[in-house]
């Protein structure tokens, strides 16, 4: 039997229906298998419960993530967040089915792909990309453009003093020839102040490892321990050696990050954690616990992690060796030598009256951080005209602290991508080598940065979660080329 032509295309569209009926079909059931696991994913995760969400995985995805690595994640990212409110349906693509996740602290978009027998192949959460929206006036400041430097500080700075979300900022640009201060934007979003070098106070969050790793080349200076001791050697003896195999872990390890410890401990972020304020509740029993049960998978000092767990734990160290509390050895060996008289970690009255709003990356106010016993990592309150003081300090071939700061900035480790001594990051291109840290709490950032050689540095405080460190940087390696001609 042969069809006629009208006949095979009627055949032909018949074919196509049912072909699109089914994709049709086929895609509702995907879309509804994924509603119905994103439903239960979101019920586990406000529960605490990561394991029964791994357990939802795939064996292909349990090849790339293992169960330790996939909740202590978890467990950080729902920290972050606080509770997931709900979600609705985004998109479907080719990996899988896209939602918009609303969380107590904010958005993300969740992501999964289905396998066999129901199981996650692809579980993920990503930040919502935001327009960079401008504010509607110009934010004031007082730099007065006068001359090349005023232009420049002005040029890499407004842009981001102009984002929504900003608010206030303090810099300094420290010359042979002196020290320029510029301030932009205010203390407040409700105030009109300008922030002040001397008064205003910031969270300078992971700057704060300078500041340990200089406590540290000052105890080791003193003679009091060596560089190279094993860290074991000021825990308690319950705590079992921290190291692999023959590889003791050491104080340098801890102050260059290439400890092998992971960034934040696992049970940092279990039980009620407030996300605005993620280490309060994080005390010493709590560290001593978490160590006892540490387990090192590879011999340290052969690569570079970042750790502030590694931080609190040097920290914690030096309260051990000088029975002092950080925030006395703080005031004692490094605030009191400099006349930093408004760097800090408790807040008197006058220092609360003095500190500036932080701000989230939505523009929300924040409380101010509490590091528990993580202090080292990045506890400290500080003004610009006392970090100021700080970098001077790092500048410095004379004083009491130079041979702690000279020792500071010896290169410990290098690899292809990390060069580090104690604290500092270094970078070097061209001849032109700088140390450099930045920080950053739930509504604050910083960055110092220094160039011994050409006796430059630059110090940034922001009251806002956007990264100041890109434009320290950008200011940093232009004045080191200008000085350079």
């Amino acid at each position: 039997m042969f069809l006629n032509a009208p006949s095979f295309r009627m055949l032909a569209f018949i074919i196509a229906i049912l072909s699109l009926n089914a994709e049709v079909c086929s895609a509702q059931g995907v879309r509804m298998r994924s509603d119905s696991l994103a439903r239960v994913v979101r019920d586990r995760f406000n529960l605490g419960s990561a394991d029964s969400i791994y357990a939802m995985t795939a064996q292909v995805y349990r090849a790339r993530m293992s169960r330790e690595k996939f909740a202590a994640g978890l467990s950080k990212f729902r920290a972050k967040m606080g509770r997931w409110v709900k979600f609705d349906f985004k998109e479907a693509n080719d990996r899988g089915v896209d939602y918009w996740a609303e969380f107590e602290e904010g958005r993300q978009i969740f992501s999964i792909q289905v396998g066999e027998n129901d199981s996650l192949v692809r579980i993920n959460f990503s930040e919502v990309s935001r327009a960079a929206l401008e504010k509607a006036g110009r934010v004031p400041g007082n730099n007065p453009m006068q001359d090349s430097l005023d232009h420049l500080i002005e040029q890499v700075i407004r842009p981001y003093i102009q984002q929504q979300n900003t608010c206030g900022l303090a810099i300094a640009v420290i010359t042979k020839g002196g020290v320029r201060r510029f301030s932009y934007g205010s203390t407040s979003m409700e105030s009109k102040l300008l922030p002040d070098p001397e008064m205003t106070l910031f969270e300078i969050g992971s700057v704060t490892k300078a500041f340990t790793a200089l406590l540290l080349s000052m105890t080791v200076v003193s003679g009091k321990v060596n560089i190279d001791d094993p860290v074991s050697q000021f825990l308690p003896d319950s705590i079992p050696l921290l190291g692999y195999e023959q590889h003791p872990v050491t104080l340098k390890h801890l102050a260059n990050h290439t400890s092998g410890l992971p960034r934040l401990p696992a049970n940092i972020f279990t039980g009620a954690v407030d996300p605005r304020d993620p280490y309060r509740h994080y005390r010493r029993d709590s560290l001593y616990q978490y160590l006892m049960h540490f387990k090192e998978t590879q011999a340290p000092g052969k690569d570079f992690s970042y750790s502030n767990l590694g931080a609190g734990i040097l920290g914690t160290v030096l309260e051990n060796v000088w029975q002092k509390t950080f925030e006395e050895l703080l005031i004692e060996k490094i605030c009191r030598p400099l006349k930093m008289d408004h760097t800090t970690i408790t807040l008197s009255k006058s220092d609360q009256k003095n500190f500036a709003v932080g701000y989230n990356e939505n523009g929300l106010p924040t409380p101010l951080w509490d590091l528990g016993a993580l202090k080292g990592s990045g506890a400290i309150r500080s003004s610009l005209n006392d970090m100021i003081r700080f970098t001077q300090a790092q500048l410095s071939a004379s004083g009491s602290m130079a041979s702690a700061a000279r020792l500071m900035q010896k290169t410990t480790f290098e690899s292809e991508t990390h060069q580090m001594g104690l604290g500092w990051r270094i970078n070097a291109d061209k001849n032109m080598a700088y140390f450099h840290h930045a920080g950053g709490t739930g509504g604050f950032r910083s960055f110092v940065g220094f160039d011994v050689q050409r006796q430059l540095g630059i110090v940034i405080l922001s009251n806002a979660a956007q990264e100041v460190a890109p434009a320290g940087e950008t200011i940093l390696r232009k004045c080191q080329r200008l000085m350079a001609n």
